[in-house]
């Protein structure tokens, strides 16, 4: 079979003498060289080993990157898609609010007794002071679960560009908060309601205090 090497890299031997016409001499001649050329042979593996990691390692710092360029991009556009979503859903509430107010006349109704009105021009809304001005809402006026709390937290003109998982975990502990202050009551997922020493028991939906004797 007909080697396919390059000039530079062909093996000395293969430019040599045939072996058949060898003398014993120059049998034993090459015999010596035949350790030397297998060691050259493994130096070049060794210096291909090392650049290849060389540009294996490169490779993988440049792909982390790319991921993490990835991963900016996705929580950008997830911010900019929850912010959106809070204004069109702050609009339809403004809008309702209006059509209520022109209906009632402004004198009575239960979304005068909430806990928690909307502020006006009073500064930020906390997420504490949004999660108790939901039940102020007519339609919201009963137990919810914290999914729940979530998706109706823009009807009360609360703002957030956070994530989904982090606006979780903020509700989460603002009604921890508001639970031991004892503005929400907390309910077990048979809707029986849960003692406020009662560190135990895992709430599955929650209301305002002053409209848990209503339930």
């Amino acid at each position: 079979m007909e080697l396919h090497v390059q000039p530079d890299d062909r093996l000395p031997f293969l430019t040599g003498k045939p072996v058949n016409e060898m003398t014993l001499v120059d049998i034993a001649e090459q015999l010596e060289k035949v350790t030397s050329w297998i060691e050259a042979q493994r130096v070049k593996e060794r210096e291909a080993r090392t650049a290849y990691q060389q540009v294996a390692q490169q490779v993988e710092s440049s792909v982390s990157q790319i991921r993490q360029y990835a991963q900016q991009l996705v929580d950008a556009q997830n911010r900019k898609v929850s912010s959106f979503s809070g204004m069109l859903n702050k609009d339809q509430s403004q809008n309702g609010l209006s059509n209520q107010g022109r209906r009632g006349g402004g004198g009575g109704g239960r979304a005068g007794v909430g806990p928690g009105r909307p502020r006006g021009s009073g500064g930020k809304m906390n997420i504490a002071d949004a999660i108790l001005a939901i039940w102020s809402l007519d339609r919201h006026q009963e137990q919810l679960t914290t999914e729940e709390i979530s998706d109706a937290l823009p009807e009360t003109g609360y703002k957030s560009n956070a994530a989904p998982t982090s606006l979780k975990s903020s509700i989460n502990q603002a009604l921890a908060k508001l639970c031991r202050s004892g503005q929400v009551i907390r309910f077990r997922s048979d809707g029986s309601r849960i003692g406020a020493r009662d560190n135990k028991s895992r709430a599955r939906k929650y209301i305002a205090a002053n409209l848990a004797g209503e339930e």
